[in-house]
Parts: C-alpha cells; structure tokens; sequence
C-alpha cells in the first residue's frame, strides 16, 4: 500500500512538559487506523497539529509530517489552506459547537464547496442538497435552509460529515465523531462513516474511548498514553496478544471481560501531569510488571522482531511474544 501520512516525532509544547511527545504514527491509502486511548492522553491534539489548528502559546515540532508526498512542516499557510478542508478532512467531537449558529447549515456547507471547489449558483446549490441526502438527512431541500439549533444532534453530526466528506478528502479525521449521542444514533453515525470511507476509498483516522467500535471498524489501532503513542498493530492481534502493559489493561477493564466479577477491573493510580512525569517509562507507576530499568530512561516505539513492520511497542518487557528480543533503533 502507498503510505499517505507520516509523522515522525512530533511534540506540542504549551509550556513545561509536552501535551504530546515523539508521535510516530502512518496511515496508508485507503487505510482505518484507530486511535485510543484515556482522555487527555493527546488524541485530539495530535491530529490538531496536524490540520494546522494549535494556535498560540502552542508550539508544534516534527522531525516529519508529509501528507501524500507533500511536507507540511515547509508548506505556507496557502499551500497549507489548500490541503485542509480539502484533502484533509477533520470531524469533530460536538457538532453544535463546531457549527456556527448565527449561518445555515446549507450556507456552511457551501462555503466549503466554493473556497475548495469553485461552485457558484444552481450547481453549488444542487451539490450541496445532494451531500446532505448521502449523510442521510431526510427531506434535504428544506434542511438546507435550517440553522444548527433547529436540528438534532444527529443530524448536525451528519451535517458536518457533509462539510468534511465534501472535497472527496483523501484523509477523514473522526475525532470522537459520537460523543453525546445516544446509543441507537452511534451507530447511525459509525455505519454512515464506515460506509462513506468504502465508497470513496479514503483513509480514515477514528479518534475513540471505544474499544468494541474501534475493533469492528479498524485495521490498526495506535494506544496513546499520557501523550506518547505507546503501541500500534494490526486488528485483531492487538486485542488477542497486546504487547504494553496499558494495552492489557485498557482491554482488560472493558464489561464484556468482568462477566460474573464483583467490580469491573480498574488501573490503580493516575495518569502523570505537565509537572510530575517520571524519569523513565511514563507508565511505570501504575505497571505491574514494573523493574528498576523501567525507571531509568524512557523507552523508545520500538518495532518488534518476527513481526509485522506496523506492529511497535514503547516498552523494555514486551507481552505476549514468542521470544523476550527486540529489535532496537527504530523510531524514537
């Protein structure tokens, strides 16, 4: 497969110690790639850099983010505005407030089309209609002319899917594209972005908490903690043999593996802040297999011996490996 983007250790600093540090990740063509991970583990603010939209005091350093053959780190703010929104899509976790609603959500979504597209009048018009029919928002030539706060959550969910999948983009962004809404409409909205990605070969990143989406829908999934990405393998070795002690843990605490327990598994402790980050491996303090090297420096995303080149892990004692050797001097 042709690989669309890579990002090689790239850090946001709003002062102190990184909001995400050394980010090594790829996406292919046509690829679903799951990112999860705990709140506050840097999800969002990963993929905030990479649409250009961390703005002062925050600082973005990458030693590489190329998207489909183009560097973003040298691309002026022009050439920047030509990729995102077009090329480059991102949905966002709570449509009413990404919506502006003082506009319809017809004249958003042509914004879109004539900044990116160049439409004007009856075929700008027309298309706009025609994108919000394949979100599956009924009755589409008078929502058009509706505001944010005359629609459901659903459905401005479903308009900002218009907006995002309007360009035809390469890469879709889902950042928790489900987040407030209840359970029959989630899987409304995954079914419809599962079936858009098919439809128009493109790439998609899902953003969730939700382990059980994320196995259904991706191909690989990257587990971040505490803003590192701390293992990333294909679907579904990554939910039968993790290889990072978080890993396990995160799977162990979903319902369906408690059937019968008196409490649900938890993680004892915290996750570390800006200001009290240990010296070594970020995860030692709440690691059962924790050993004294753990602690002395932090381990790098290492790939993993007689596996899959996509399969890494950001940890000295791998889980569930055939041999305890890792090939050392991959990304750092």
């Amino acid at each position: 497969m042709t690989t669309l983007l890579t990002i090689r250790n790239l850090a946001v600093n709003f002062g102190g110690a990184p909001a995400v540090d050394r980010i090594n990740l790829t996406v292919d063509a046509g690829e679903v790639v799951g990112v999860v991970g705990e709140s506050g583990s840097g999800k969002s603010v990963t993929m905030m850099a990479l649409m250009g939209l961390i703005d002062a005091p925050g600082e973005v350093t990458a030693d590489e983010v190329t998207f489909d053959g183009k560097n973003l780190l040298k691309a002026s703010g022009r050439e920047r505005r030509k990729i995102v929104g077009k090329d480059v899509a991102m949905v966002f976790q709570d449509a009413l407030t990404s919506l502006n609603p003082s506009y319809t959500v017809g004249y958003q979504i042509k914004e879109v089309l004539k900044l990116h597209e160049g439409l004007r009048g009856d075929a700008l018009h027309k298309r706009a209609i025609e994108l919000l029919d394949q979100v599956g928002i009924p009755d589409a030539k008078n929502r058009i002319n509706a505001f944010p706060h005359q629609m459901s959550g659903g459905m401005n969910q479903r308009v900002m899917i218009a907006m995002a999948v309007a360009c035809n983009p390469k890469l879709l962004i889902a950042d928790e594209p489900t987040t407030a809404l209840d359970v029959t409409i989630q899987a409304q909205i995954m079914e419809l972005l599962v079936k858009l990605q098919k439809e128009r070969g493109m790439a998609l990143v899902l953003i969730s908490h939700d382990l059980a989406v994320v196995s259904e829908v991706a191909q690989r999934v990257a587990v971040m903690y505490a803003g590192e990405v701390i293992e990333t393998n294909r679907v579904p070795d990554i939910f039968s043999a993790p290889h990072h002690p978080y890993t396990e843990a995160l799977l162990a605490a979903i319902p369906e593996h408690n059937v019968g327990a008196v409490r649900l598994a938890a993680l004892p402790g915290m996750v570390p802040g800006r200001d009290d980050r240990p010296k070594g491996c970020l995860f030692a303090p709440r690691c059962k297999y924790v050993v004294d090297d753990c602690r002395k420096a932090r381990p790098s995303l290492d790939p993993l011996q007689d596996h899959d080149a996509g399969t890494r892990v950001r940890c000295i004692k791998p889980l569930n490996l055939a041999t305890d050797a890792i090939h050392h001097g991959g990304a750092r």
